[in-house]
């Protein structure tokens, strides 16, 4: 299991989420972001070209994007939280 970081953008993204999130979408949330720390090579992930110095990745779960990088062993980086905005 990696231990894990949460951006600065990460967290006002979250805390935006959650003000219109419902329960099942939070658990959801927690179940992803906890198989990503368990296996930062989730199968389903796909580049993001965002900085090739340093890769970064996006992940998909329902209606939820989760952009994430792993900027050193062990290690997993939450950058991005993206959700339809309705």
């Amino acid at each position: 299991m990696a231990d894990y970081i949460l951006s600065h953008q990460f967290l006002e993204d979250l805390a935006a989420f959650e003000k219109s999130a419902s329960a099942r979408d939070l658990k959801s949330l927690e179940e992803t972001l906890a198989a990503i720390i368990q296996n930062p090579n989730v199968p389903g992930r796909v580049p993001s070209f965002y900085d090739p110095s340093l890769p970064s990745y996006l992940y998909r779960s329902g209606s939820l994007l989760i952009h994430y990088r792993t900027p050193r062993p062990g290690v997993v980086e939450f950058l991005n939280l993206f959700w339809p905005k309705i």
